[in-house]
Formats: structure tokens, C-alpha cells, sequence
């Protein structure tokens, strides 16, 4: 072999050396990016559930206050709806 062959082949030997070391470096990255991706994830999702569940208990109090404030409108309402889906679920 030609002493120039040679030295492309140490130069390609020493570039593969480098990539190795810099795709080691980039599955680092991306491995601590999916564990913060995955973490800032779970935190939005706690977050949403959180507040949605808040929400409900205020709207759940609300109705309860109403139905407190109108009890004879709050127990006909019920009544209507109950016979609404009894010939809803009766009729299949």
C-alpha cells in the first residue's frame, strides 16, 4: 500500500473514532430529553386532572345550592329526566 492510502485510511479510522464518540453523545441527548419530555408530561397531565376535578366540585356544589335554594323544581327536573330515559332505555 501507498503511504497516502495508508494515511486515508488512519484519517477514515480516526473520522469513525470521532462519530462513534459524537451518536454516543447525541443518544445521551435524546435519552435525557425523553426522561424530561416524559417527567413535563406527567406534570401537565396532573396539573390538567387537577383542575378538572376542582372544576367539578365547584359545579357539584353549585348544583347542590340550587337544588338546596328549589327543591320542588330540583326534584320535578329529576323526575322528567328519570322518565325521559326510562322511555329512552324502554323503547330498545
Amino acid at each position: 500500500m501507498s503511504d497516502a492510502t495508508e494515511a486515508d485510511i488512519h484519517a477514515l479510522i480516526a473520522e469513525m473514532k470521532n462519530l462513534r464518540a459524537d451518536v454516543e453523545r447525541i443518544g445521551g441527548i435524546l435519552k435525557d430529553t425523553a426522561r424530561h419530555g416524559a417527567t413535563d408530561a406527567k406534570e401537565a397531565v396532573r396539573e390538567t386532572a387537577e383542575k378538572g376535578w376542582n372544576e367539578a366540585k365547584v359545579r357539584a356544589q353549585t348544583v347542590m345550592e340550587e337544588m338546596e335554594q328549589r327543591p320542588v323544581q330540583s326534584a320535578l327536573t329529576i323526575f322528567g329526566v328519570g322518565v325521559l330515559l326510562g322511555i329512552l332505555v324502554g323503547r330498545r
